[in-house]
């Protein structure tokens, strides 16, 4: 019974989340200073509120799981758990989360992660996801907050760093997700989701990939030509990101979409894990 229960909380998006979260509070921390309790409370309570939000996903979309063969054998589709309790457990979650942010990070992180866990469910899943292209734009600002929460936490407040770390994020998560939504195209078909690939298809959707990774190498930059990461951030996040423009802009002229959107799928995973370690340890130059 745990394992259906950790399965619903999509324990790899939580996961990822943590990365951000992470990377951006040790890269505020390493301007100030480093609090363990701090730290843990700070995974942990917005865990909490992310793994709420995918639980909630999960019983909104239980009629688009059942038609999309990478998702019709998850828990609650096949009805393995009780929508009721599962709905008592996503409630008891997120809660749970919120007051430990609250209480024992900062008001502001709180606010931040009900903004988040709003745009996730309200705005994306419930309101836009099934009826337009632009729904993975409101998405992806659910999926830069953790980024601003980890920054937040410790420095209580939203400065033009933490602006940038939430801007940077936006066009990865963009670059990421398009370039799964060519990977999964059919599955979107038959569930009848307006994905960009879908609607626009595959090369434009490879064309604004290409933007989006752009704007991540640019943006990225910008944290050190305006004071916040050194000369060795920019050089060896410069080495991965530019890889991956070049990834995305050869892509444009091949044929075999499938295969060189898990490529670049893949190395999306790679880039933000660098650029969060790098950020991570960035003070050490």
């Amino acid at each position: 019974m745990f394992k259906y229960y950790l399965e619903i909380i999509k324990p790899g998006i939580v996961f990822g989340n943590v990365i951000l979260i992470i990377g951006s509070f040790l890269f505020a921390s390493s301007r100030s200073f480093f609090c363990l309790c701090l730290f843990f409370y700070t995974v942990i309570g917005t865990s909490l509120v992310i793994s709420s939000a995918c639980i909630f996903n999960n019983l909104i979309d239980r009629d688009i799981d059942q038609k999309m063969k990478r998702t019709s054998n998850r828990v609650l589709p096949k009805e393995i758990l009780s929508s009721t309790l599962v709905l008592v457990f996503a409630i008891f979650l997120g809660i749970s989360g919120i007051f430990i942010l609250g209480l024992l990070v900062n008001y502001l992180s709180m606010i931040l992660s009900i903004f988040g866990f709003f745009v996730y469910i309200v705005l994306y899943t419930l309101l836009y996801k099934r009826k337009s292209i632009y729904s993975t734009f409101i998405g992806s600002f659910s999926g830069s907050t953790p980024s601003i929460i980890g920054y937040t936490a410790v420095t209580n407040t939203i400065d033009l760093c933490s602006v940038l770390l939430f801007s940077i994020f936006i066009f990865w998560q963009m670059a990421h997700f398009y370039s799964i939504s060519i990977v999964r195209i059919e599955d979107y078909k038959k569930a009848n989701i307006p994905v960009f690939s879908v609607i626009k298809g595959v090369f434009i959707t490879k064309r604004h990939i290409f933007y989006y990774i752009f704007s991540f190498t640019f943006f990225s930059s910008s944290l050190t030509f305006l004071g916040y990461t050194s000369f060795i951030f920019l050089l060896f996040s410069s080495i991965f990101n530019f890889y991956w423009l070049f990834l995305s802009f050869f892509n444009l002229k091949k044929d075999n979409n499938k295969k060189n959107a898990i490529q670049l799928f893949y190395y999306s995973i790679l880039v933000v894990i660098i650029f969060n370690i790098l950020i991570s340890i960035d003070f050490l130059f």
